[in-house]
């Protein structure tokens, strides 16, 4: 991608309770520029509201396998106690300009090299 260094990645997670002291050590992971960011349940509802993100708890009867977005090769699925809920959500990356108006969204299914073409092109037209 050539436009890398114009873009700021915001990794929002919408699951503050299990994310608490892992989502910087997640978020690393991609790259060690990008930043994890979490609040309060209110806080996160009136800010997925605004962008139009669907996030919702769900909850288990029994202990919840706990992705902890294990698609991605550097991470592992795990058995966490007392996680009786499953976190749904919005799968698509939100594209912000630097005034966080919402300018563009990239969804399913994600494939790099097409993210990296649009991402370049969306900001060709910033520019």
């Amino acid at each position: 991608m050539e436009e890398a260094n114009k873009l700021q990645v915001v990794f929002v997670s919408v699951d503050p309770k299990r994310d608490v002291g892992n989502l910087n050590a997640f978020v690393g992971r991609f790259n060690t520029g990008f930043i994890g960011l979490s609040a309060e349940e209110e806080v996160l509802a009136a800010m997925t509201k605004s962008l139009g993100v669907y996030h919702e708890v769900e909850k288990t009867k029994q202990r919840a396998l706990t992705e902890n977005h294990s698609q991605h090769k550097s991470m592992k699925m795990t058995m966490k106690k007392n996680v009786n809920y499953l976190i749904n959500h919005t799968a698509s990356y939100l594209l912000l300009n630097p005034n966080l108006e919402l300018i563009g969204l990239l969804t399913n299914p994600h494939r790099a090299p097409k993210m990296a073409k649009a991402l370049d092109l969306i900001i060709e037209t910033l520019d």
